[in-house]
């Protein structure tokens, strides 16, 4: 019988999360007597995370802002990719040698990549991708580029309002791949061209920072692709309302990134399949019924 165990998401102001809705509703179809809860702090304290760490029914967590570069001191090891884009979104237990140690994984940006992936076309997903945008330069931002770098798209542009912080990506990440700072949204003014048009957007801002009227239909193009939007409000952004109007782009919510993210993080934990659609099935109730409660 499978020991009793106990899963966080460590972060601060995380009362909206879902991801305690899809991992309890995968342990219990899974049969497992795991438990998912929040982990509310605004300051890592180190005798307090330590002792959660240390707990031996600690198994594992997720991290999230403002936690994923401050957790890595106490972890016993980092992952390539985390150490890459500078963020620990998941805590593994593993046994190394017979001793029990903590490791630190990022699931954001394969979740990312997973979701181009499904939604591109059979004649794009054969081959390098020529160009994409990462729009905005933060935390998640990184992850984009990392996975981006990992589709081997030819060409990375990075558009952010300011220069300096997607200067500094560009410069971390010029040997995954050609990344460009451009200064705005007209592609016409890009400095590089001939890996136009864009087959892959991500927008990495909240919903509101810009208006329909920032944004020209032509960065869309009408080859079609794919667009991450991470951001969960509005339910429809003016990214997705001028993808819609150019025609052929699929687009990518960021509830189907957590997803994705949530069923590797579910794998790492357990060593077992995700159960997709249960999971699946529970991020769209929940987020029904939360929708049914503002109104």
């Amino acid at each position: 019988m499978a020991t009793t165990k106990e899963f966080y998401l460590l972060g601060y102001n995380v009362s909206y999360s879902l991801s305690p809705t899809i991992h309890n509703a995968a342990f219990a179809v899974a049969g497992l007597p795991y438990h998912y809860s929040l982990c509310d702090v605004e300051i890592l304290n180190k005798d307090e995370i330590s002792a959660v760490l240390a707990d031996p029914k600690f198994g594992g967590a997720s991290v999230t802002v403002p936690h994923k570069l401050g957790i890595m001191p106490f972890l016993n090891d980092i992952s390539f990719a985390a150490k890459k884009i500078g963020a620990v979104n998941t805590i593994v237990v593993r046994d190394v040698d017979g001793q029990r140690a903590l490791a630190g994984e990022n699931t954001d940006w394969s979740g990312i990549k997973r979701c181009i992936e499904n939604r591109l076309s059979d004649d794009r997903s054969s081959g390098p991708l020529a160009s994409g945008l990462v729009i905005g330069a933060g935390g998640a931002a990184r992850a984009a580029v990392f996975a981006l770098a990992a589709l081997k798209v030819k060409t990375i542009y990075i558009y952010n309002r300011s220069r300096s912080k997607a200067e500094q990506i560009a410069e971390e990440f010029k040997d995954k791949s050609n990344v460009v700072v451009v200064d705005s949204y007209n592609i016409t003014s890009w400095p590089v061209q001939e890996s136009l048009p864009l087959c892959v957007i991500i927008g990495n801002i909240p919903g509101d920072a810009i208006t329909e009227d920032d944004i020209p239909l032509s960065l869309f193009g009408k080859q079609g692709g794919v667009l991450v939007e991470m951001a969960y409000k509005p339910n429809v952004t003016p990214l997705m309302k001028v993808s819609e109007r150019a025609g052929g782009w699929k687009v990518v919510r960021g509830t189907d990134v957590l997803l994705e993210q949530g069923f590797e993080q579910f794998e790492l934990w357990t060593g077992i399949d995700a159960p997709k659609d249960v999971m699946r099935k529970a991020l769209t109730e929940e987020v029904a019924r939360r929708n049914d409660d503002t109104k």
